[in-house]
């Protein structure tokens, strides 16, 4: 006879669910809600408790589990754009992690008990804690370092912070971005505007959706300049004449370990292609910048001395 305890049925599969929602999540690039993601594992949680109630066997069935995965899904992601392929992306880790559980639990000669489908708690904790975090982090590093971008270091943890207040992001570095701050002429952020909502005062935040940045002027006469932040930047790209774009300084910018104070920020007013939420055209131009600097002072130098 197998002896089930629903606390631990529960509490074990929250923590599964959560690291789920949360690999999944870091593969994307997406900035995380882990609130979000804590409110879908519970529900994960309390329907692993209910499969093994009495007459509850009807949740073990796979049209009741696709269901549920769904729901969950929809919990953690339902706000987000792509929302059916960040779904798909949901299922697949799930199906990864439950192979490296269960296939390191089996090398530990400790196994990973199983009921209808749901971890259970006749089980050696240490084989389970183990087995969970080794899956995390080959599902949230290694798979996404072998994505085409991660291989290339083309990825970068950015964290915006503006009057007390940050959001963390994921940019890609982009070669391509030529967009300078005309103030400093250093390289600055393009950011998804969607993806900054938490840094605005509630005041401006109807000021500041993605409809009223697709007219920026508009925008920063709303604002009345009451933010003395906000200015209007001028980009080109390929087949588009021109246009503006609603930019800020932040307090300071951290981009893949990297603190820039009073960076530039330019709010996109769509999503970037890839689904990335900033794009980052600094670094390998601010080695050559200092390079350059560098060569005209030894120069310089050199003339003095003859």
């Amino acid at each position: 006879m197998t002896v089930v305890y629903i606390d631990s049925v529960f509490v074990c599969n929250t923590l599964i669910d959560y690291l789920l929602l949360l690999s999944t999540a870091r593969l994307t690039g997406k900035r995380l809600h882990r609130r979000r993601y804590l409110l879908a594992a519970v529900l994960g949680g309390t329907y692993a408790a209910a499969v093994f109630f009495p007459g509850c066997g009807v949740l073990s069935l796979w049209p009741v589990k696709l269901a549920a995965g769904v729901l969950m899904a929809a919990a953690a992601f339902g706000a987000q754009p792509h929302f059916l392929r960040l779904t798909a992306l949901f299922f697949l880790v799930s199906c990864g992690f439950a192979g490296c559980v269960l296939g390191l639990g089996l090398l530990s000669g400790g196994g990973v008990p199983v009921e209808n489908g749901v971890f259970y708690t006749d089980i050696d904790a240490r084989v389970l804690l183990i087995a969970s975090l080794a899956a995390y982090l080959t599902l949230s590093v290694v798979f996404r370092a072998a994505a085409r971008h991660g291989v290339q270091g083309a990825l970068l943890p950015v964290t915006v912070c503006l009057n007390g207040k940050s959001v963390s992001l994921t940019a890609l570095r982009d070669t391509g971005n030529t967009l300078l701050d005309p103030g400093t002429g250093r390289p600055l952020l393009v950011a998804v505007g969607a993806q900054l909502t938490d840094l605005w005062p509630p005041e401006d935040r109807a000021l500041l959706n993605a409809q009223a940045l697709r007219s920026p002027v508009e925008a920063l006469e709303r604002l009345n300049r009451r933010e003395a932040r906000f200015r209007l930047l001028p980009y080109s790209a390929v087949g588009v004449s021109g246009g503006l774009l609603l930019a800020f300084r932040s307090d300071w910018t951290m981009i893949g370990g990297k603190r820039y104070e009073r960076l530039l920020v330019a709010l996109s007013p769509t999503e970037l292609g890839g689904g990335f939420s900033a794009l980052w055209g600094g670094g390998q131009r601010e080695d050559e910048q200092v390079e350059i600097k560098t060569s005209a002072a030894a120069s310089q130098n050199r003339t003095s001395a003859s």
